[in-house]
């Protein structure tokens, strides 16, 4: 059986279907058209067309209403589907959102610490330096004092 939508008319009757030529006609004539000629609103399909009982018309409409419901319904599934799998990924993207911002303050904090160690380390490094510096200035002046003294530790 073949269904015709948005046609007007029964399911099956002649001038449904998209792909004729009176139907482009139409399609292209209703922009030259005048307005009144939309003025006379829906016009419901007649029951029944020749050759077809009121009972196969109403078989016909009970069969496209399960169709609506079925991919209604079927939609609603994908839908609740979708959604499951977007709060998914908003929880996920939101873990990860708090797990960057948790790593970016431990990498600031590593930053900081570095910092600190390195200023300790040039702290000692200097120390340990004026000691050298300090070490070296009693020695030449410990070796002088052994110069002029000719070699004797007591002058």
């Amino acid at each position: 059986m073949s269904t015709s939508y948005g046609t007007g008319g029964a399911p099956g009757s002649a001038g449904g279907s998209h792909h004729s030529s009176s139907g482009r006609q139409n399609l292209n004539n209703r922009f030259q058209s005048s307005p009144s000629s939309y003025q006379s609103g829906y016009q419901p399909p007649t029951v029944p067309q020749q050759g077809q009982s009121s009972a196969d018309y109403a078989h016909g409409q009970s069969n496209v209403m399960e169709g609506t419901m079925r991919n209604h319904y079927e939609a609603e599934g994908t839908a609740a589907t979708v959604m499951a799998q977007m709060r998914t990924q908003r929880h996920q993207l939101t873990g990860a959102h708090e797990d960057v911002w948790e790593m970016r303050q431990s990498t600031e904090k590593a930053k900081r610490e570095l910092m600190d160690l390195r200023h300790k380390v040039l702290k000692k490094k200097r120390r340990l330096q004026a000691i050298v510096v300090g070490l070296a200035v009693v020695d030449f002046f410990l070796f002088i004092r052994i110069v002029k003294c000719g070699g004797s530790f007591f002058c």
